[in-house]
């Protein structure tokens, strides 16, 4: 596949478990990069979409497959962390949109808007009863499959982000404008209180997010629970009285990406489909691509890995070309590497592409995409998930531009701490500074000695404290999140560096050199 000749790529559908219900059968999307989970329920020849994400062609060829007909897609709420692909299922599939009280006036396209306990049909034995369950959103619900053969017994009950594993929906969201963050959690205590605490115990659970998510805090790692496991072990559904849940729920909440509302906006409108979305970018070659990122606008995204160590870079000795970003990249480029296996699985030393793309570049950017050849559409793919659109990549990439001449290439260093003395090097004279860019809650737990905490969520608002006359050396947990910081950093014209295999390989070579933080020191 050459550049620009393909509309859009089927990647990893991320099916992780396929589950049988008494015969009717749910499978689970679950895509790692965005901690973001979406159902098929099928049962009879029919089936149900629940939050589709926006590249939908795995779905549609897992329903001609399986021989299955597309009754409706099912969205818990108006996504923020996402953008899902309820439009384009309704116009390639001619789905009907099944969504909850209050959501049809707000939205650009034509929704069904359910009444609480109404029944969509989806066999003789089985329906999908909608519960609204506000808290996250107004117009949250929670889908549950119920068989009409046993009394309309609930069997699974798709939760959305009101109720995940090990935790609850978040209620400060911009989902919920024109209410409170306060009002919204009273609203969430009565739904899992009056609503899902009161079904069966054995039936089972399937939230929208798991572990990683801004959406919540403290998710689990599980795919799936059930109600009464979750009645024993999930704090938000310890809580027996309103006003100490409301304080619980509205406290310690991550920050939202800056992205959230744009999704949110996108979402409402029904985005543009993916192949319509992919033919507008443009591919350019290095001197065109060099003239189009002097535009100020514009934000050079690198998806390029960083290699682990110095000896494990990718470089072809032969014809000097450049593989990975600290090797080589184009100058100003700022590094979010996308990983493998597009997005479904993420590595230990990956982390949430999309996400932190969300986090630090806004919206309104022109995104420059520069990427390994055989991985240009799968970037593209994975930012549309998010709402973000490249406006160009840069046409066989980094071999190209390094062939040719008048554009310049960058070099990013990273050092690799072996020894006590290795670390106090970085320090001496007094000009060194080490930052780790993890959360506040991971440095108290442990964190390197004179290390200063600048989360990589705060990093560009507090870019004004840092010093020019200092060398900055960044870490995070493994070293993904140190990448992005180190880049952001150089392209502001600070000297920066980070370390090889970050915070764990600190500990595995100098754990002299750790100890128990309990206060998070200020630059």
């Amino acid at each position: 596949m050459s550049d620009g000749e393909a509309d859009c790529l089927i990647l990893p559908s991320g099916l992780k478990e396929t589950h049988d219900i008494d015969g009717a059968s749910v499978r689970i999307y679950y895509l790692e990069c965005l901690a973001q989970a979406s159902y098929m329920i099928s049962h009879g020849g029919n089936a149900f979409l629940i939050d589709p994400r926006r590249d939908v062609d795995a779905y549609l060829q897992d329903l001609e497959s399986g021989g299955l007909t597309l009754k409706g897609v099912l969205l818990t709420h108006v996504h923020a962390d996402f953008v899902s692909g309820h439009q384009e299922l309704q116009e390639r599939a001619r789905a009907k949109v099944y969504m909850g009280a209050g959501s049809a006036e707000r939205c650009q396209f034509r929704p069904y808007e359910t009444k609480d306990g109404e029944d969509m049909s989806l066999s003789e034995k089985f329906a999908v009863r909608a519960v609204h369950t506000p808290g996250h959103t107004p117009e949250s619900v929670t889908w549950l499959l119920i068989d009409k053969e046993e009394n309309n017994r609930a069997k699974a009950a798709f939760t959305g982000d009101t109720l995940f594993i090990g935790s609850c929906g978040r209620p400060d969201l911009v989902g919920s404008i024109g209410y409170t963050a306060e009002q919204m959690a009273g609203f969430m205590f009565d739904s899992l209180n009056e609503k899902l605490k009161t079904l069966p115990d054995d039936t089972k659970v399937y939230p929208a997010h798991g572990a990683g998510s801004p959406c919540g805090k403290s998710l689990g790692t599980g795919l799936s629970s059930t109600i009464g496991a979750e009645k024993r072990t999930n704090i938000a559904l310890q809580f027996q009285d309103r006003n100490t849940f409301v304080k619980f729920l509205t406290s310690g909440q991550p920050p939202a990406p800056g992205y959230f509302k744009h999704d949110v906006t996108q979402n409402l409108q029904g985005a543009l489909p993916l192949s319509k979305a992919i033919k507008n970018v443009g591919w350019l070659e290095p001197a065109d691509f060099q003239k189009a990122i002097e535009d100020e606008q514009v934000v050079v995204l690198d998806s390029r890995r960083v290699s682990r160590s110095h000896s494990e870079n990718r470089f072809t000795v032969a014809s000097l070309q450049i593989e990975d970003f600290n090797v080589g990249h184009v100058p100003g480029a700022l590094c979010f590497p996308a990983g493998q296996a597009g997005g479904a699985v993420v590595k230990a030393e990956e982390g949430n592409f999309a996400i932190w793309v969300g986090t630090l570049i806004p919206h309104t950017a022109k995104l420059a995409i520069v990427a390994y050849t055989d991985q240009a559409f799968e970037t593209i793919q994975r930012l549309a998930r998010i709402g973000y659109e490249a406006s160009f990549v840069l046409k066989r990439g980094m071999k190209a531009w390094e062939s040719t001449i008048g554009c310049e290439v960058q070099k990013s260093q990273r050092v690799e701490v072996n020894t006590a003395a290795d670390y106090d090097a970085l320090l001496e004279k007094n000009d060194g500074v080490v930052i780790d860019i993890r959360l506040p809650s991971e440095f108290e737990s442990d964190h390197a000695k004179s290390a200063i905490n600048t989360p990589l969520n705060e990093l560009k608002n507090i870019l004004k404290l840092f010093d020019k006359s200092k060398k900055y050396y960044a870490y995070c947990s493994s070293g993904y999140r140190s990448a992005i910081a180190l880049s952001l950093l150089r392209k502001e014209g600070f000297d920066a560096y980070d370390i090889v295999n970050g915070f764990v390989g600190l500990v595995a070579n100098v754990p002299e050199r750790t100890m128990t933080g309990k206060v998070r020191r200020k630059l």
